[in-house]
């Protein structure tokens, strides 16, 4: 290349002010370039150089956008592959998966989990217990009344273990084939068999039992078990506007006939009330009576007692008396029996008849006669005695035993 070249350089026609100077630490040392380079060579070089320079620039800088680009790219598409992978389950739920529409045979718990990006989408599923509501039920009664159930409530559980069987067997809403359809038709089939008094009236406790024990059994027999119901709430159905009026004049009377019943039971309980009074206030007269009566008693028998003392007293007293008596007739008995002794006798017989010179027999009048009958007496008077003593020894042994037995 030579200088022609470069026509439109600013090193055509210097101007001497222009002409850059050879740098140098030491400005002494310094001197124009067109001095040094009168051909152009020096700048003709520096100039390509300074082309290879900026040009290595601008492919360096373009290499950077298009890495950066690409970086930028591969982070994206990253962020991207995360936010597909990572997901949430919230508590009391689980979390299942369709893997290029097949479902899984696993399930994932509360808490951050991962999956295969793009090919693979999460359902969660509610296993803890919830309250479901079925809107409404029509049904139609045994006598051909048509009636309908609003807001039927069930609380059910899911069972962990058998929720992929129940999802593969009756799809992601299986509660509403194993719990929601079945309650209708066991409501359904309930109102079939009965009439409306039973339905609305006699019977209706009996009807929510009865379903939840034969959606259980469906459930054991259709869902192997795998939803427990926890409760049902039905409702009293909504009835003909006629009927509903027929059963609240019912309700009036039945109301009217409470109302009287009550007024019989209050007057009833006031009678008996009164009656209950009366037997108090009689019970309480033979209460005060009895122990009027009980005082009367205690006081004769403490009468009675008292005249037993000195009756006793007494008789001690007389039996003293007949015992000194009866000491003093032995006393006077024995010494009778010592004075009149057979020698004694004979002694008085001897003086006697010394003193008579004649004796005349004439009975108990004679002497003899006398001493005979007073010898007779005697033992007589000695019998009799004997007898006595025997009988007195007697009463006071009887007495000793009675008193004896009194104390």
């Amino acid at each position: 290349m030579t200088r022609e070249a470069f026509s439109d350089s600013k090193y055509d026609n210097p101007d001497p002010s222009a002409i850059p100077l050879w740098s140098h630490p030491d400005p002494r040392f310094a001197f124009p370039m067109v001095d040094m380079d009168p051909e152009g060579i020096v700048a003709e070089t520096e100039y390509k150089h300074r082309g290879r320079i900026e040009t290595a620039f601008h492919q360096t800088q373009t290499k950077l956008v298009i890495g950066g680009g690409l970086a930028l790219v591969v982070l994206i598409f990253g962020i991207v592959l995360i936010a597909s992978s990572v997901h949430t389950i919230e508590e009391g739920n689980v979390g299942i998966y369709y893997r290029l529409g097949s479902l899984q045979e696993f399930h994932s718990l509360p808490g951050v989990n991962w999956k295969a990006p793009f090919i693979t989408t999460m359902e969660e599923v509610m296993v803890r217990p919830a309250t479901d509501e079925i809107e409404s039920v029509s049904a139609v009664t045994k006598d051909g009344i048509q009636i309908s159930f609003f807001k039927i409530q069930v609380i059910s559980n899911v069972e962990i273990d058998l929720l992929i069987t129940l999802i593969k067997k009756f799809g992601i809403d299986f509660k509403r084939a194993l719990i929601f359809d079945r309650i209708s038709e066991e409501l359904r089939t309930s109102c079939a068999s009965q009439n409306i008094d039973e339905v609305y009236n006699s019977e209706f406790l009996k009807i929510a039992p009865t379903v939840k024990t034969n959606v259980e059994t469906s459930i054991k027999r259709l869902g192997l078990d795998g939803i427990r119901i926890l409760n049902l709430v039905i409702p009293k159905p909504d009835i003909p506007s006629d009927i509903a009026q027929n059963y609240k004049q019912v309700k009036v009377q039945w109301t009217e006939q409470l109302v009287a019943t009550q007024q019989q039971k209050t007057e009833s309980i006031k009678k008996e009330t009164e009656a209950l009074k009366a037997v108090a206030d009689a019970e309480r007269q033979k209460r005060v009576l009895t122990i009027d009566l009980e005082k009367k008693i205690l006081q004769k028998e403490t009468e009675r007692n008292v005249s037993k003392i000195n009756n006793e007293i007494l008789k001690e007293q007389e039996e003293n008396v007949a015992r000194v008596e009866n000491f003093k007739k032995k006393q006077a008995a024995e010494a009778n029996q010592v004075l009149y002794s057979d020698n004694y006798v004979k002694l008085e017989m001897a003086k006697a008849i010394s003193n008579n010179t004649k004796f005349y027999f004439s009975g108990d009048q004679s002497a003899l006669g006398a001493i005979f009958n007073k010898i007779f007496a005697l033992a007589v008077q000695q019998e009799k005695k004997e007898d006595k003593e025997e009988k007195k020894e007697e009463e006071e042994e009887e007495a000793t035993i009675r008193f004896q037995t009194l104390g």
